[in-house]
């Protein structure tokens, strides 16, 4: 049973958490009470742990040393050791936090960092909408930790939104951190130029309400166009001329039933394999059933992903948002002057000039 701790005990643990973040590798970690995140579905973590009264936001850079050769499309190696890497430390950091706080009498749950997303009205664990359990971004916003950029991904200052997220949904009664007033993004925009699929747009916004707060950024598309994008399913810009690592090529999908006809051709497509496997789906079913069993995607999402099965595509607009103006423009242009990733019959894969 939950006893409430005295305010002084629990403003010590607050700094040992922090602490602990940091030394293993994280920026930060800052804190939000379940009121500071009010209004969003996804921003609820009493949908993950009932007896939820804070969460504690941490994150994780994924450093610079691998961009310009995986967006000038050089190697995609190197980001995949980081990609698979930088989402186990997550995980760590997340349970050494848990553990941390349990070791104080009190229950607390790390959220896996992503590949974990609410049921769909049939009850199965389809991400047909992709509402994550809970969301690391808002937790993010909401403690002060970043801000969002027109992405909509949170930038963190010193790293802008070259981040990992991670969260700890607790009982304990932590003092809460507040949001930052001043957003970091300057506007770039550069963003809605790197996304091969145009799912974040470059007019249109929507707006969010954290607690007493309201946020702005990007409407974004159908998310299932990130989905085949960031994905590997289809990578090709729309005017052919750059891709991401994907090799695959079904035309540009302009409507959402061109996204959907597109993620069934590509179940069905052999070339498609590494998308599939990095993705979650059998092969012969075409059901999310292989690294993403129920029971144990409840608990472990992205983390249960074997090195092998790791199949970096994209992140586009991450990476390129690493850096000052300038850095993000001379990425964008390393990216549009990169080419384009096909697949030979062999089944190697060659970058051609598009």
């Amino acid at each position: 049973m939950y006893e409430k701790m005295n305010s002084e005990k629990l403003l010590v643990l607050k700094e040992e958490l922090r602490d602990l973040a940091k030394s293993m590798r994280a920026t930060d970690a800052r804190v939000a009470t379940k009121e500071m995140m009010e209004g969003p579905p996804s921003g609820d973590p009493t949908y993950v742990f009932p007896d939820a009264r804070s969460v504690v936001a941490f994150a994780v850079p994924l450093g610079t040393d691998y961009i310009e050769d995986y967006l000038g499309k050089v190697t995609r190696m190197a980001f995949k050791r980081v990609l698979y890497e930088k989402y186990l430390l997550v995980g760590a950091i997340g349970d050494a936090i848990a553990g941390r706080i349990e070791q104080w009498g009190l229950r607390a749950e790390s959220v896996a960092p992503n590949a974990i997303f609410r049921s769909n009205e049939e009850g199965s664990q389809g991400p047909s909408f992709l509402v994550p359990d809970f969301s690391h971004r808002y937790a993010a916003v909401a403690s002060g930790l970043g801000t969002f950029g027109w992405s909509g991904n949170v930038l963190v200052e010193g790293y802008w939104s070259n981040v990992f997220l991670g969260s700890v949904i607790t009982e304990a009664d932590l003092p809460p951190d507040q949001p930052l007033d001043d957003p970091m993004c300057d506007g770039c925009k550069i963003c809605t130029r790197v996304c091969p699929l145009e799912f974040i747009q470059a007019k249109e916004f929507q707006s969010v309400t954290l607690g007493e707060r309201q946020y702005e950024y990007n409407a974004k598309g159908n998310h299932m166009r990130c989905g085949l994008a960031c994905g590997g399913f289809n990578g090709r810009s729309r005017d052919g001329k750059w891709s991401s690592w994907s090799p695959l090529d079904y035309g540009f999908p302009e409507t959402d039933e061109d996204i959907l006809s597109q993620f069934g051709r590509a179940l069905k497509d052999p070339a498609a394999e590494l998308a599939i496997r990095a993705t979650g789906y059998d092969l012969e079913t075409g059901k999310r059933t292989k690294w993403v069993d129920v029971a144990e995607k409840r608990k472990k999402g992205i983390l249960y992903r074997s090195y092998e099965d790791t199949y970096p595509t994209c992140n586009h607009c991450m990476m390129v948002c690493s850096g000052p103006r300038e850095h993000r423009k001379a990425l964008m242009h390393l990216l549009h002057s990169s080419g384009v990733v096909i697949r030979l019959e062999d089944g190697t894969e060659k970058v051609v000039k598009g």
